[in-house]
């Protein structure tokens, strides 16, 4: 059957410690180019010399790969700044990723060992990140070549046998490892994180891999499952009817191992990596933590088909002057610049807290899950503020996205940060608000007087800082509150639970009460 391999033809035509590849140009999209075309001539030698070609071909790409998908995981202005750039880079990874895998693993159904195999299901697994990244479903090609490449390992009883499969000949893997690498990278939810989180969440599971856990036909005892003989992607075993052919898998210790790692994370976090900041990483972990669960934090919702437009807004500054009708930043001292005039998306759906909608093409350069959007329906007069929950590419091209709506009349204001005994400052308290200093612009979602939840804000994220205190602007008299939990950290802001309090003599402790609002994925 791996011989046979049909693969997807719609596309068409960091550092590693593997030797370069001699006659490669040092252009990342150059020398894929020119890997790729030496796949096919080695595709043709005897078989145990054909896999050690590819070994070698694949360890000159590595390097290549990752800085052309580095560009793809950058923000607004990556990728040579843009879309059409952008979209040019992604095409080059899945075309190379596509030719590499098919050779990959059709050498090692042609004649396979341990090595051959666990370096297919590498193979396989970036071509699933480059998909990820881009929002779009995994071909089932991908899960039926690599149930397939483990049945054979298993058959051969070699699924367990130690191997080097990497450029770093210090790194040592197993054809088991890899596919339950590939798994649990599926099963995280890629949907509903940025591109750099998919990206952090693959580093995870490659570092926690030999934690995780596929038990033996007929053991049901693990989260999460798939079907052997299928083209279908794994999924929650939980709440399904149990089949007698489904494999069980899960994060077994490795769940322990992250909950440890993200104990001890603070400040300037950079575990996995100093090139995703640290609030991508820490978001990411929580997610992982939340979604390596057997219990889903999340359940689709059913959308009532809808029709008209939404009138979109992004950034989380663009967002405040959106929904408080402010042609410049509050009463910060900061240089104003106006914002870009707001997008129109199609409404499709609505249902759960949610809406649906298409994005439009020129969309594409920001948007991506976890994003923040104020937005009106069908040019109306209502403000709200949404946070982009998941996205999906369709087969015709489209881009979906489900909005979650976070509060349909928030409150936009500017705070004052309260100078506090013992703090330095070139302004004092009076001065500050009396000139306009040390304002920060955020949005109320919840004052915590409804009971249905606490009060909870977002802020800038680099105006983030537990226990902060603030003075509202505009009230008479000023309110006073106190930030308690960061509960999601976006790029460009952080969803905060706080506390209403009476002003005190700064000397004198302030009791506040503690949050209740959960942490959210992402």
């Amino acid at each position: 059957m791996l011989e046979l391999l049909d693969w997807n033809k719609k596309r068409g035509d960091g550092a590693s410690d593997a030797p370069a590849e001699p006659g490669v140009s040092s252009d990342a999209a150059t020398a894929l180019a020119e890997l790729a075309g030496r796949l096919e001539s080695e595709a043709a030698a005897e078989p145990r010399a054909r896999n050690e070609a590819l070994a070698r071909l694949q360890d000159a790409g590595e390097p290549h790969v990752a800085a052309l998908l580095a560009r793809c995981l950058e923000g607004p202005g990556g990728a040579g700044g843009s879309l059409a750039a952008r979209e040019a880079t992604w095409k080059s990874l899945a075309d190379y990723q596509t030719r590499l895998t098919r050779v990959a693993c059709t050498a090692a159904g042609a004649y396979l060992t341990a090595q051959a195999a666990a370096r297919a299901l590498g193979a396989l697994r970036l071509l699933a990140k480059i998909y990820l990244v881009h929002y779009e479903s995994v071909p089932g090609r991908v899960w039926r070549v690599a149930y397939a490449l483990h049945a054979a390992a298993e058959k051969a009883r070699c699924a367990g046998a130690p191997v080097h499969a990497r450029a770093d000949r210090r790194a040592v893997t197993t054809v088991e490892q890899e596919l339950l690498r590939l798994l649990m990278l599926r099963i995280s939810a890629p949907d509903m994180m940025p591109p750099a989180q998919i990206e952090l969440t693959d580093r995870v599971v490659e570092q926690l891999g030999p934690e995780f856990t596929l038990r033996l036909p007929g053991v049901a005892d693990n989260p999460f499952c798939f079907e052997p003989e299928s083209e279908f992607p794994p999924r929650r075993a939980k709440g399904r009817d149990p089949s007698a052919t489904a494999r069980y898998f899960g994060p077994g210790v490795a769940y322990d191992s992250l909950e440890r790692i993200v104990r001890r994370a603070q400040g300037n976090f950079r575990e996995f990596g100093k090139d995703l900041e640290p609030r991508t990483q820490l978001g990411g972990l929580h997610h992982l933590l939340a979604f390596w669960k057997a219990d889903s934090p999340y359940a689709p919702p059913a959308h009532s088909p809808a029709t008209g437009t939404l009138e979109v807004v992004h950034d989380f500054r663009a967002v405040w002057q959106y929904l408080s009708r402010s042609g410049a930043s509050g009463l910060s001292l900061t240089e104003y610049t106006a914002p870009s005039p707001p997008e129109t998306w199609t409404l499709g759906g609505v249902g759960g807290g949610e809406l649906g909608a298409e994005v439009p093409f020129e969309s594409r350069t920001w948007v991506r899950c976890g994003c923040v959007v104020g937005y009106a329906r069908d040019g109306g007069d209502a403000r709200e503020i949404g946070l982009v929950r998941r996205m999906h590419a369709k087969s015709d091209g489209s881009l979906h996205a489900d909005i979650a709506v976070l509060n349909a009349a928030p409150r936009a204001v500017a705070l004052r940060e309260v100078l506090e005994k013992g703090e330095d400052s070139v302004f004092t308290n009076a001065s500050s608000r009396q000139f306009g200093s040390s304002h920060v612009n955020a949005v109320i979602l919840a004052d915590g007087t409804d009971g249905r939840q606490p009060a909870n804000l977002l802020l800038p994220a680099d105006h983030w800082r537990e226990g902060r205190m603030y003075e509202t602007s505009g009230d008479t008299p000023p309110r006073y509150l106190r930030t308690l939990k960061a509960v999601r950290h976006g790029e460009d802001f952080v969803r905060a639970t706080f506390a209403w309090i009476e002003r005190h003599d700064p000397s004198v402790p302030v009791a506040v009460p503690t949050s209740s609002l959960p942490l959210e994925p992402g």
